[in-house]
């Protein structure tokens, strides 16, 4: 590969149906990127599709073989594998890429110190096959914070740009089990040890069907009905588990104010009474007065206990 300015970072899994649109789309980008993927053990085309696009587009697409080791896991082996470039740019398998996506990042990075950790996201067309879009992810409305994105999973990782110096932070060990949103992961470290940037308009197709990780509903009734699908599966319990994990791995880098935050979010999780208190006082909050609510509901019946 060349030493260019974007390296793009996808990890394939069983993606026959959708790959080859989504690899056309980054390749078809107006800036010029080279695309490391790393596949997770598929089971159908997915590798000779890949291998077949790398005859087309010659040196720019590097693949990766690898065994199944699980999604999360898989694009933090790309991050330890990635170097020679100035940003870093994660892609999931099916969606589309609109052509000024990976220009737009750019002109907002490029207005940062590149010094610090740099992570740039933005919202998303959400679309079914027929690629027609119903509605958007999530906009900013409130100031992002660390008091925000440590329980809001909120830049989208498909939509994640990151320059080197994040990169480098990220390729620290870690205990991937105790991950369970690798984007949410990355936008807490960016927004610690540097500055996150987002952006309300949307330049990717965002397919929104069965086999996506983590889905959004349509409409108030849709988003409705996907939180109470989360509430069912345990969502916010393995997320009180990542922001444990976060705490150890990241409480000599916190500030007074969030170090004393998180820790009463840990330890005001072993009465009622003390839950109480907690969502009475905390600077935690979501991005709507409405989720901020539902959140401290969670919190106080226990939804973020862990046993």
């Amino acid at each position: 590969m060349k030493n260019n300015l974007i390296l793009v970072l996808l990890s394939s899994y069983n993606g026959e149906k959708y790959i080859e649109d989504q690899i056309i789309s980054i390749m078809n980008q107006n800036q010029f990127v080279d695309l490391l993927i790393r596949d997770d053990g598929s089971k159908d085309n997915t590798v000779a599709i890949i291998k077949k696009l790398q005859k087309k587009y010659h040196d720019r697409i590097k693949l990766i073989e690898g065994t199944n080791i699980g999604y999360i896991k898989s694009f933090f082996e790309l991050i330890k594998i990635a170097q020679g470039y100035k940003y870093y740019s994660l892609s999931d398998q099916d969606d589309i890429w609109l052509p000024r996506k990976l220009d737009t990042a750019i002109e907002w990075l490029e207005k940062e110190n590149q010094n610090i950790p740099l992570l740039y996201a933005s919202s998303s067309y959400l679309v079914h096959d027929d690629l027609v879009p119903y509605g958007t992810t999530q906009k900013m409305i409130t100031h992002l914070t660390f008091y925000n994105t440590i329980i809001q999973n909120f830049l989208p990782g498909h939509n994640q740009v990151m320059n080197q110096m994040l990169l480098n932070e990220l390729k620290k060990d870690i205990d991937y089990s105790k991950i369970y949103v690798h984007d949410s992961w990355i936008t807490n470290v960016a927004i610690i040890k540097g500055k996150v940037l987002f952006n309300n308009e949307s330049f990717v197709y965002y397919r929104q069907h069965q086999s996506n990780e983590v889905g959004f509903g349509k409409g108030k009734i849709g988003w409705f009905k996907e939180r109470i699908k989360r509430i069912k599966n345990k969502d916010n319990l393995k997320y009180a588990i990542q922001i444990n994990e976060f705490y150890k791995t990241y409480k000599s880098y916190l500030n007074k104010d969030y170090l004393t935050e998180l820790e009463f979010f840990i330890e005001s999780n072993k009465s009622l009474l003390d839950r109480f208190k907690f969502i009475c006082t905390t600077k935690l909050y979501r991005q709507s007065k409405m989720q901020t609510m539902l959140f401290k509901i969670l919190y106080l019946t226990g939804g973020y206990k862990i046993n």
